[in-house]
């Protein structure tokens, strides 16, 4: 086993003994790590913000993607090869001691969050298993079934820890990938080729058990097939409403469910000024009814007929809403004004 030192030059890593061991050095790497992953803490960034080249997998088939498991424990032995091959001796450079303390941390963080993967996918398809019974199906209050409430909490504590440990992978990752460019040339190539695919399918193994899908379901009453929106005399639709007599409208009620990213409203005479958008947005993840709030948005926009106005939901990510409810008045002076909100999944001004 040789590493570089710090002239340059190769030599066999030896310790005092002579068996390859770092001896001192090695034992104060040891404990630096510790006391750099007790004390340290990493700036607080977005997981899509790290690695954009390596989480960009956009994945179709999910049975393409390797097991959780078998992804984790291959990233592991790699990263375990190459902090191997780089293991410092008396005469290493700075460098290349913050490479091996880097690679030490991401080797911890991969074995943990191989053993968080294997437990993951057991407590998932106990969880499906369960799901597919209906046991959850009045959401997460309402489980009467003592074992589907516990298997529940196993599995989201599981997806909670492996997600967690997933982003301190990656963060890792970044700082060894940063703290390599500084070393032999060898060693930034073997941490491309062996390491970074590695990581990608690690990472795009994670994908299909935080994927949340949404499919876009106009507003309307919930058990209801969407009808297509007749057209009254004078080409006003037949749910648009008299503006100056409902000054606060809410559609359905207060009784309509849909998922979307827009508010769309639209007006028919002349112009509406929004003041306001109030709904109740509902938090869902993974199919168990989680947490609900109530809304509002300060609009203080004004539509013109041909010219809707788009209000994003929710920054213009998906929502899942319910209660809806507006403020607008008839800029103008206009009495025979009539207007419709509408939930749509897109706006004219998204970006292709």
């Amino acid at each position: 086993m040789t590493i570089r030192t710090a002239t340059g030059g190769l030599r066999k890593a030896t310790g005092p003994n002579g068996k390859g061991v770092a001896g001192v050095n090695r034992r104060a790497m040891e404990w630096s790590l510790v006391v750099v992953l007790a004390l340290g803490a990493t700036p607080a960034m977005a997981q899509n913000d790290l690695f954009r080249t390596v989480s960009n997998t956009n994945t179709q088939n999910w049975n393409d993607v390797p097991r959780l498991s078998e992804a984790t424990a291959i990233l592991e032995a790699v990263v375990r090869d190459m902090y191997k091959n780089i293991e410092p001796g008396r005469d290493s450079s700075p460098n290349e001691l913050l490479a091996y303390a880097d690679l030490r941390a991401l080797r911890l963080y991969t074995g943990a969050l191989e053993v968080a993967g294997w437990s993951l996918e057991q407590a998932m398809q106990d969880y499906q298993r369960y799901e597919k019974a209906g046991a959850y199906r009045n959401g997460w209050t309402r489980i009467t079934d003592p074992r589907a409430q516990e298997t529940m909490e196993r599995y989201r504590a599981y997806r909670e820890t492996t997600r967690t440990l997933l982003y301190r992978v990656r963060t890792t990752a970044v700082s060894v990938e940063h703290q390599v460019g500084f070393c032999d040339p060898a060693v930034a190539r073997e941490w491309r080729a062996q390491v970074l695919p590695a990581l990608r399918d690690t990472i795009s193994a994670t994908e299909p058990m935080f994927f949340e899908q949404y499919a876009f379901q106009s507003y309307g009453l919930p058990g209801q097939v969407a009808r297509p929106v007749n057209t009254a005399n004078g080409g006003i639709p037949e749910g648009a409403v008299d503006v100056s007599q409902n000054p606060t409208y809410s559609p359905y009620n207060k009784q309509g469910r849909g998922q979307g990213r827009y508010f769309a409203i639209r007006t028919f005479g002349g112009n509406v000024r929004i003041h306001a958008i109030r709904y109740r947005s509902h938090e869902n993840a993974f199919g168990l009814v989680g947490t609900s709030t109530v809304r509002e948005l300060s609009v203080e926009q004004d539509a013109a007929p041909g010219s809707p106005l788009y209000v994003a939901c929710n920054r213009g990510r998906w929502a899942d809403i319910s209660e809806l409810e507006v403020d607008w008045e008839v800029v103008g002076g206009n009495r025979r004004t009539s207007a419709l909100i509408e939930l749509v999944d897109a706006s004219p001004n998204d970006p292709n």
